[in-house]
């Protein structure tokens, strides 16, 4: 698969209840669709999958592949802290939906060594059914996934261990793996603020929470950044920031759910633990909105 270009980590809306909002995760995949992604990535952190049961994560992708499957590809997240059921996990989403690749969250909470982390992602590499995203977390998981490790099972896995998502916030680790990654190995950057100069120094592309609000938006930034357009870039950045920031003042997906609602996209429900945004957030979210106003990617969406 190619992962250049904009990534959208999608949100999965809730209703009140706590219940999946299918209309409002419709009209957000056709939002997404309609305004710039090159793809779409299901059931990750943003989508809060951690709090859904299997068979809500699969009605998710049976609505995102009904909504947009034959306009942009589906990447779909299948990590944890455990590894075989994580790979049964991959087996079953590939017998129901014709996926691109899977996403692969470092595990979490018990925190493996290096050798641990090139097991774990090796033996997914053996047994999975799609191509692998690795992805790089650490402030989120508790462990770093070491270049040497991505390079390793990059190297060993070619065609099946294609990518890295990368959001350890550390540009000289990112560095150090464009020197050294074999041809044909893409690196991403999983975090919005840091998208720009991450693609300026190589790497392919974004997976973006803003993006779910604003697709044309990131989309621009991905494409300036990419052929080097630094006026650009640098205009969109000052533009994006304070969005980008407030995306994460308390947490994510509460952050990005809170942009979506004031955009009357979605509502701005998550489920426990994570809590909505606040009226405090809402505020500063619909102030960052309305300077916007008049852009021409605000005009775009």
């Amino acid at each position: 698969m190619d992962c250049s270009g904009l990534g959208v980590a999608i949100a999965t809306p809730f209703r009140k209840d706590g219940s999946l909002d299918e209309p409002a995760l419709r009209r957000l995949a056709r939002h997404i669709a309609a305004n710039g992604a090159d793809y779409i990535v299901a059931l990750g952190t943003t989508g809060e999958a951690v709090t859904q049961t299997l068979s809500e994560r699969l009605r998710v992708l049976e609505i995102l592949f009904e909504e947009v499957q034959e306009r942009l590809p589906i990447v779909i997240g299948a990590g944890g802290y455990d590894t075989h059921a994580i790979s049964e996990e991959m087996q079953i989403y590939k017998q129901h939906f014709p996926l691109k690749a899977f996403l692969s969250v470092t595990p979490y909470y018990n925190k493996p060594t290096p050798e641990g982390l090139y097991s774990h992602y090796a033996y997914l590499a053996d047994h999975s059914p799609a191509p692998i995203i690795l992805y790089n977390v650490p402030v989120r998981t508790g462990v770093n996934l070491p270049p040497a490790i991505t390079l390793r099972l990059a190297q060993d896995f070619p065609g099946q261990v294609i990518a890295l998502k990368d959001a350890s916030l550390d540009l000289i680790q990112g560095m150090e793996l464009y020197a050294q990654a074999p041809a044909g190995f893409q690196l991403l950057s999983g975090d919005d603020v840091l998208a720009a100069p991450a693609i300026l120094m190589g790497y392919v592309g974004l997976i973006s929470v803003l993006g779910n609000a604003l697709p044309s938006a990131m989309k621009q930034l991905v494409d300036a950044a990419r052929v080097g357009d630094l006026p650009v870039v640098r205009r969109l950045e000052a533009q994006l920031l304070p969005l980008m920031r407030l995306c994460f003042a308390e947490g994510n997906p509460t952050g990005i759910k809170g942009i979506l609602a004031e955009m009357h996209l979605t509502e701005p429900w998550t489920r426990l633990p994570l809590l909505p945004a606040s009226e405090s957030l809402r505020s500063r979210l619909a102030e960052a909105l309305n300077t916007l106003q008049g852009t021409s990617f605000a005009r775009a969406q």
